[in-house]
């Protein structure tokens, strides 16, 4: 048993990371296409071994760190990225047989919520000015999106009646109840794109005012680390959508879990549509945004579900 695990738990793994390479083939064949380019097409047939080619630069470069930097910190961090990365993929059962924690809402809060910490150490283990501000906009980024997070996921408690993303299959809700709910699914699309880092969200880089933002030092396999790290965890955000909001009951039937990779694909395209199509949110501008629209709207949008329920 202990060995079947173990050898669950490896292939996740590998498959998490193969679809971190080549879901980056994908953003950029889409971005291309969306900015009438050709994108990457010179290795292999169509690009195809465009992600190995770049992971084997990557990982045979020279490991090199700035002279003034925290040595131990810089050189963890990004370990510290791909094991949280890693982690939040534990939440997800393999099969219908293999049980799923009963918090696992609250484990993923709580992993989304450390996960904020690596652009933090990251900027201030480099010693560089651009990545410590980005390091700076990373802590106060998170204190203003991760509290309606953390209030929009008491919607998928408040529906299932669990603190777990299964539990919606078990209390019937398992048809798509976002669209019955769609201003709280759009709000929790929104709040991905900041958790993710993405664009028009993607202040901690900020490649036009930041170089790079948090990883500007980084280089190499430690770059390749953090870069798996963050594209795990869109892919992650992506799973969450669609197992909270968008699921469907007979996930574990080979249609059904055609059909659910479907949504997540989806939903990893809109992440790239929306990066193709909208400028750069000013750093104030998401401040505002987030204290005086966010939080007042989810707010307001559970004050009238529980009107609801008490009538």
């Amino acid at each position: 048993m202990n060995s079947c695990l173990f050898f669950t738990i490896i292939f996740t793994y590998l498959g998490v990371l193969l679809s971190v390479a080549y879901f980056t083939l994908m953003e950029r064949k889409c971005l291309s296409s969306l900015g009438i380019r050709l994108g990457p097409d010179k290795i292999s047939f169509a690009g195809i071994a465009q992600p190995v080619s770049d992971g084997m630069k990557l990982f045979t470069k020279e490991f090199v760190a700035p002279s003034n930097s925290a040595k131990l910190g810089f050189f963890l961090i990004p370990c510290v990225a791909m094991l949280l990365c890693f982690l939040g993929w534990q939440i997800f059962p393999c099969n219908s047989t293999s049980p799923s924690m009963s918090n696992d809402i609250l484990f993923f809060l709580v992993v989304s919520s450390v996960n904020a910490h690596v652009a933090i150490m990251s900027g201030w283990t480099s010693s560089s000015k651009y990545a410590s501000v980005g390091g700076v906009r990373g802590f106060a980024q998170v204190i203003s999106y991760e509290i309606c997070l953390s209030i929009t996921l008491v919607a998928v408690m408040f529906f299932s009646g669990g603190m777990s993303f299964f539990s919606l299959s078990d209390s019937g809700w398992s048809a798509w109840w976002g669209f019955y709910c769609a201003p709280v699914a759009a709000l929790w699309v929104v709040i991905c794109l900041a958790e993710a880092n993405r664009a028009p969200f993607d202040l901690v880089e900020a490649e036009s005012e930041l170089v790079s933002g948090f990883n500007t030092e980084f280089s190499a396999g430690s770059f390749a680390g953090l870069f798996i790290a963050e594209y795990g965890m869109i892919l992650l955000m992506c799973l969450v959508t669609v197992w909270s909001f968008f699921q469907n009951s007979c996930v574990w039937t080979v249609l059904g879990s055609v059909w659910m990779f479907t949504k997540v694909l989806m939903f990893a395209f809109f992440f790239i549509w929306t990066r193709a199509s909208f400028p750069r949110f000013r750093y104030d501008q998401l401040m505002m945004a987030a204290w005086k629209t966010l939080l007042p709207f989810v707010l307001g949008i559970y004050c009238v579900f529980f009107f609801i329920t008490k009538v």
